[in-house]
């Protein structure tokens, strides 16, 4: 039985592509036919600001085509796509509809109403109503929800067999709104052993020791953060996010495909972001890091990791915190409290699935 993975797979966010790749290929690694659906809506053609977007990829245009290509030959090369594009539900169901498949929503902000993927249908499955449906690794992005909220995502998952969550805090949310078992897993990227994402990262032409900057938006803390890297440890520092410099750096980095930045992550000395995946990285990697917060809609995921590990100390909120990119991470119970965690979800999703397809 094909197993088809509803996620956000194709715009350019390194986290988003690898996440949906993890987890195609740990199905496939483990003996199951699986695609990842093809669906591609509308609203993710510019992001929450047209105008904004259009901008800057004309006053950038030779760095957004370039990593635009680099983007779509990952998602060609590595992702397993369906052999139909989608843009609705519509077409969705009428593709779908009759098709024998397990169904998996996986990974990502998918049901964060704070974005426009938390409010399409299409991500609850319910164009496969009558399937066989779970969730792996989904997120819900914020511990804020709304008692009404929280119902209906209930109710548009009530024929589920199985939710497994990416953060412990909206599983304790979701659980006392529905009669669905609620798990705690690992994001997708865990599922997969780090070394074999080493292999696909690209090492940076870059000969001297650097930090990496990644998706902080612009602040007086982050400038603070950038000084102590750059000042007081001496490493360059290395910004590879978007098309506007939020900080001072050495190297501004506009174009690079995931490969590159996962690269840029594996080889720094530190790795500075707002970013859930460049923190899943770092930890994965066992790199020196610190974590800003990127806003009140979306701090929930980060705070979850992070927590989970206990590195909690590792976000900078205030000044006062800034001590802490000089202070070394021990990783030893990190990567037990890591192993132990990959191991309960393999296990979760793979039992999950089996039971569903009639293997076990």
């Amino acid at each position: 039985m094909k197993c088809s993975i509803m996620t956000i797979h194709h715009i350019h966010n390194f986290g988003s592509v690898f996440q949906a790749y993890a987890l195609c290929e740990f199905l496939k690694e483990n003996d199951f036919d699986v695609e990842i659906v093809d669906y591609r809506p509308k609203y993710y053609d510019y992001g929450k600001n047209k105008w904004k977007s259009i901008v800057a990829r004309v006053l950038n245009y030779k760095s957004y085509c370039t990593r635009r290509k680099k983007f779509e030959r990952f998602v060609t090369k590595y992702e397993s796509l369906s052999e139909q594009q989608f843009h609705t539900v519509a077409e969705l169901d009428l593709y779908y509809s009759s098709k024998e498949h397990i169904f998996i929503a996986g990974g990502d902000q998918l049901w964060n109403s704070y974005h426009p993927c938390g409010n399409d249908a299409a991500y609850k499955l319910v164009f496969a109503e009558k399937a066989k449906k779970i969730a792996y690794g989904t997120s819900m992005g914020r511990d804020n929800f709304l008692e009404s909220e929280l119902t209906k995502i209930a109710d548009e998952t009530k024929n589920f067999s199985r939710i497994m969550l990416r953060e412990q805090s909206t599983v304790e949310m979701l659980k006392s709104h529905t009669n669905v078992s609620v798990s705690h897993v690992i994001d997708p990227v865990g599922l997969i052993d780090a070394d074999e994402l080493k292999k696909m990262a690209v090492k940076p032409e870059i000969n001297e020791p650097y930090a990496v900057m990644y998706l902080a938006d612009s602040s007086e803390l982050l400038n603070k953060a950038i000084a102590i890297l750059s000042k007081k440890l001496g490493l360059k520092i290395v910004h590879i996010c978007g098309f506007k410099k939020k900080c001072y750096c050495d190297f501004f980095e506009k174009d690079l495909g995931p490969q590159e930045i996962l690269g840029y992550i594996l080889h720094a000395e530190f790795v500075l972001s707002a970013s859930f995946h460049a923190t899943m990285f770092s930890l994965l990697f066992n790199k020196q890091f610190a974590t800003l917060l990127p806003g009140t809609q979306t701090n929930a995921r980060i705070k979850d990791l992070l927590q989970k590990v206990n590195l909690e100390n590792r976000i900078i909120q205030s000044d006062d915190k800034l001590k802490q990119i000089d202070v070394k991470i021990d990783y030893n119970e990190v990567n037990q409290i890591i192993t132990d965690f990959r191991n309960k979800s393999r296990d979760e999703l793979l039992n999950s699935l089996l039971d569903l397809s009639g293997r076990k």
